[in-house]
C-alpha cells in the first residue's frame, strides 16, 4: 500500500490523495477428508481508497472510487451507440409473454 496523487476522473483538474493497493496473488487453502488439502491461487484487483471529495466538481468519495473501479460512463456516447444500432435495424422493443 502506498499514498498516491490521482486526478479526479470527472473533472481531471484537481489532484486527490488516495491509498493505492496493487493487485497481488493470494492463496486459498481448502481441506477435505477425502483429498487432503488443496491450495489455489487467485489474483486480487487493484484498489484505490480515496481520502477526500473533489473540491472542484463536488463529487463525493464514493462516486470517485466507483468511477476509478468501474470506469466513468458517458451518456452522450451511449446515446450515439443506441442511435447507430437503431439505424442498423435492431429492434429495442422487447416484449415478454407469460
Amino acid at each position: 500500500m502506498e499514498n498516491v496523487k490521482i486526478n479526479c476522473p470527472f473533472c481531471g483538474k484537481t489532484t486527490l490523495f488516495a491509498i493505492y493497493t496493487p493487485s497481488f496473488f493470494q492463496a486459498h487453502r481448502s481441506h477435505s477428508s477425502a483429498s487432503g488439502s488443496k491450495t489455489t491461487y487467485f489474483k486480487t484487483k487493484k484498489k484505490y481508497e480515496v481520502q477526500s471529495p473533489c473540491p472542484n466538481c463536488g463529487k463525493s468519495v464514493k462516486e470517485i472510487q466507483k468511477a476509478l473501479i468501474e470506469g466513468k460512463k458517458d451518456p452522450e456516447k451511449e446515446k450515439k451507440i443506441l442511435e447507430r444500432l437503431k439505424k442498423q435495424g435492431l429492434d429495442f422493443n422487447v416484449q415478454t409473454k407469460f
